[in-house]
């Protein structure tokens, strides 16, 4: 070695303190350097493990918040329709209480006229036994005498008020 321009107890003693060196970073440094990257690579795992489990979550409840908005979608149609439905049927009892009325009006119109046309027959026929009694007087005054024409008259009236 001495060719090579190195002494041997230099190269020993460097050699010594290359190793004690050596041993001393790798207990006071090395591993715990080493230490804090394990460390930090398992946080790091960690975060990417927790990143994955929220995305997970996240897509769990977008489905969720889809198939709720399905649901409510679903719901309110079926709201709509009940709506829609109950509208028909409240039309319907509308129309058949607006028709029985209307019905119940012709009815009772229908009485009125009648009440009012036996009324009115009834008022005709007093005018004509009167005019028919006054006729009869008129055309018998001369011929008759007045017993005999009350007597017809009476019957004459009791004929027309049968009618």
């Amino acid at each position: 070695m001495d060719k090579l321009g190195i002494e041997p107890s230099l190269f020993i003693a460097q050699l010594i303190n290359f190793t004690i060196i050596m041993v001393l970073l790798n207990w006071l440094m090395y591993k715990p350097i080493l230490g804090m990257l394990e460390k930090r690579k398992k946080k790091i795992q960690e975060g990417l493990e927790l990143t994955e489990k929220m995305r997970l979550e996240w897509e769990k409840m977008d489905e969720k918040k889809a198939k709720l908005m399905e649901e409510a979608r679903i719901d309110a149609l079926k709201l709509i329709e009940e709506a829609k439905k109950q509208a028909k049927s409240e039309e319907h009892v509308v129309l058949e209480e607006t028709r029985k009325k209307s019905d119940d009006m012709i009815e009772k119109a229908k009485r009125e006229i009648a009440e009012l046309k036996l009324s009115m027959d009834k008022q005709v026929r007093r005018e004509a036994v009167a005019l028919a009694v006054e006729m009869t007087k008129r055309i018998l005054g001369n011929v008759m005498s007045k017993e005999l024409q009350h007597t017809i008259v009476r019957k004459q009236m009791k004929d027309l008020e049968s009618i």
